[in-house]
């Protein structure tokens, strides 16, 4: 059930992928048999993640620092500040601003949000949101690094295929009908490079959210009739800078927020990531613009994986309380005992160590004498503590991996209440397990919470339009995959992902067999 502000992905010819049109939900997950191209879907995913989620720069300014997240790579930076060389862009932005702030300072409007912005403000920052030069070498090395891969071009389906395409697409105005998106489109040549290019619908849809008012509450504590032509400068800079951060998510989605990999091998890289060399997280970085080298190169999901593992510690529990008692609950309904992580020594580039504590126990386990459900979880237990924030994406490679049949329904459980609590979720699965509980949880937010309540493990629920789940289909002509939505089927009280048809050729080759033996052919 796509919703009309989805974000759509479109990918064409690229790996085993033959074509997908994908649009991200709370909860995305990518189903099918192996090989069709569901980890290639997912790196895709957070590449592009990596590429529109924005940075952290520290703005000049002569009243503050503020740390602001721009968009990807201060693409628009050069275009800000010959924006703000005009007077008359400068007095037009700050009026309009200083309106809005006296607005909702005086008379303590909340307004409806997003709110759409006036024509001739949309019209100002409207090319803020069209990457200019460069933007194709940055597309080409964070693929390539992201894939561990030195070219691109390794990236097209093969055989056939002479190019590969990736669409983005958001629509941002839900209440105009047949309106343009915003669309960023990657072209990826059997030469190994990246063309990019953008459409870039009419201003007049852009909205911004409730956040730059908190913005302004900052912005404005100078009196701009005192302020000289300079800081007037500054003052605009910022505020475009307000505005643009408040835009993008509506432009973008969820890509336009930071995404972290939890890749398929996690446990390994849990049990060994102190021998690990710090070189091989460098040479992922630099990926497609060294010589070649018989050695293989780290891909990009797992050197940013091990570099969130070395950096744990770093970041403030404050601003993760909510995640951080998700973390705590993890750790006593599915694993029993609690997740540590090591004083790093003082020498410098040390690497931290973990390790777990049994209910109970009054000393610790090295992370390599856990069991394995310990070792696959203990990241996610880490991230939601450490890493993880609001509006964040979570890409899981199988997190029914290890995990008793018990657990993986309860741990599917867990993953709704981590998707409640603002964190979006995308994850590859095998298991037909994960699938049926997705099943009832949908179900389960079509009765009252009385109801619910009646019911043994159906606390929480997730409504079937936050729930996306993808079939990846093998076709021989042209050899590939092809990506579909899997419907809930009502009837089944399931997702249709063919484990049905298994189980029924297991149980008719069941029931051949002792056919045979009950006639006497067995020995």
């Amino acid at each position: 059930m796509k919703t009309k502000d989805a974000l759509e992905i479109e990918v064409t010819n690229f790996g085993p992928i033959v074509e997908a049109n994908v649009d991200l939900r709370p909860l995305t997950v990518l189903v099918g048999p192996s090989n069709t191209g569901k980890t290639y879907l997912a790196i895709m995913i957070y590449a592009l993640h990596r590429l529109f989620r924005g940075s952290e720069r520290r703005v000049p300014s002569r009243w503050r620092g503020v740390s602001r997240r721009y968009p990807p790579h201060d693409w628009s930076n050069a275009q800000t500040n010959r924006l703000v060389s005009s007077d008359a862009n400068v007095k037009l932005l700050l009026d309009w601003a200083l309106e809005l702030y006296t607005q909702t300072e005086v008379k303590e409007t909340t307004g409806t949000f997003p709110a759409p912005l006036p024509e001739t403000i949309s019209s100002l920052i409207q090319p803020l949101f069209d990457p200019k030069g460069g933007f194709d070498d940055i597309s080409n090395a964070e693929f390539a690094r992201c894939f561990g891969l030195r070219s691109p071009a390794q990236l097209i389906r093969s055989p056939g295929a002479t190019g590969a395409q990736v669409v983005l697409r958001r629509h941002v105005d839900k209440k105009r009908k047949g309106e343009a998106p915003f669309a960023y489109k990657f072209d990826i040549s059997k030469q190994g490079r990246i063309r990019f290019s953008t459409s870039i619908p009419a201003a007049k849809q852009l909205c911004y959210g409730r956040d730059i008012l908190e913005q302004m509450k900052w912005e404005f504590q100078v009196q701009i009739s005192e302020l000289d032509d300079v800081d007037r400068q500054y003052l605009a800079f910022n505020l475009i800078n307000d505005l643009v951060d408040s835009i993008f998510p509506y432009v973008v989605g969820p890509v336009g927020f930071p995404a972290h990999y939890l890749p398929a091998d996690r446990a390994g890289v849990m049990h060994a990531h102190r021998v690990v060399v710090s070189a091989l997280v460098e040479s992922a970085a630099s990926a497609g613009i060294r010589p070649a080298s018989p050695v293989p190169m780290l891909s990009g999901v797992l050197a940013d994986f091990l570099e969130q593992l070395i950096a744990l510690g770093d970041f403030s529990p404050d601003e993760h309380q909510r995640r951080d008692n998700l973390a705590t609950h993890l750790e006593k309904t599915l694993l029993g005992g609690t997740v540590h992580q090591e004083e790093k020594t003082k020498f410098a580039g040390a690497i931290p160590s973990f390790s777990f504590r049994p209910n109970g126990w009054k000393e610790s386990l090295p992370m390599m004498r856990t069991s394995s459900m310990v070792s696959e979880l203990a990241p996610v237990v880490l991230y939601l503590r450490h890493v993880v924030r609001k509006g964040d994406v979570l890409i899981i490679e199988e997190p029914e991996s290890h995990l008793h049949p018990e657990m993986q329904v309860e741990f599917t459980r867990f993953l709704a209440s981590v998707v409640r609590s603002g964190v979006r979720i995308i994850m590859t699965t095998h298991s037909e397990w994960v699938l049926e509980e997705l099943a009832n949880l949908i179900q389960a937010s079509e009765l009252s919470e009385s109801q619910r309540e009646a019911i043994n493990g159906n606390d929480i629920a997730l409504r079937e339009d936050e729930v996306g789940a993808w079939l990846f289909q093998s076709k021989k002509r042209p050899k590939g995959s092809v990506v579909q939505e899997i419907p809930l089927n009502r009837e089944s009280g399931t997702f249709g992902a063919g484990y049905d048809k298994v189980a029924v050729d297991v149980y008719n080759r069941w029931a051949e067999i002792s056919s045979r033996t009950n006639e006497g052919g067995g020995k």
